[in-house]
């Protein structure tokens, strides 16, 4: 049983590139779950770029698994907020296990018509909320700091 997810944002930017993108990579800061009772959770993932910070907030009702789609909205949140645009749409996240270790893997695609898709792959290291995080960030890390082609 999972809610609809609630989401909040500053509207703010970062300074972009010469020619496109941002100037330097989103580093993951915080990724944390907050429970209250009832199943409801809370995400709230932290990004820093240069000097700058940047929140995603995700809120909705459910056990375990909806920390992982939480988190990586909460992300994608943040990621927007810093290059000023609704980029990125997520597909999906999965928590898999193999080779002895817990792994996300995360989609996302392009929030426009020809959409391409975009994989990120993190091992759990500590949490999985920010396992999430860091699945969504190695799928857009290098697209949203690379120049235009």
């Amino acid at each position: 049983m999972t809610g609809k997810p609630k989401k909040t944002e500053t509207k703010t930017s970062v300074e972009r590139g010469p020619v496109h993108g941002l100037v330097s990579r989103p580093v993951l800061t915080v990724a944390e779950a907050m429970r209250a009772p009832g199943s409801r959770v809370e995400v709230c993932v932290t990004l820093r770029v240069g000097r700058q910070r940047f929140e995603g907030l995700s809120a909705g009702v459910g056990l375990e698994l909806i920390e992982l789609r939480l988190a990586a909205e909460a992300t994608l949140g943040a990621i927007h907020q810093a290059i000023g645009t609704e980029r990125f749409v997520l597909v999906g996240i999965k928590r898999l296990h193999a080779f002895d270790a817990d792994v996300i893997l995360v989609a996302l695609r392009d929030h426009d018509d020809h959409a391409r898709r975009y994989i990120g792959a993190v091992p759990v290291r500590s949490t999985i909320v920010h396992g999430a995080a860091a699945a969504v960030l190695d799928a857009t890390n290098r697209i949203i700091t690379a120049p235009a082609s």
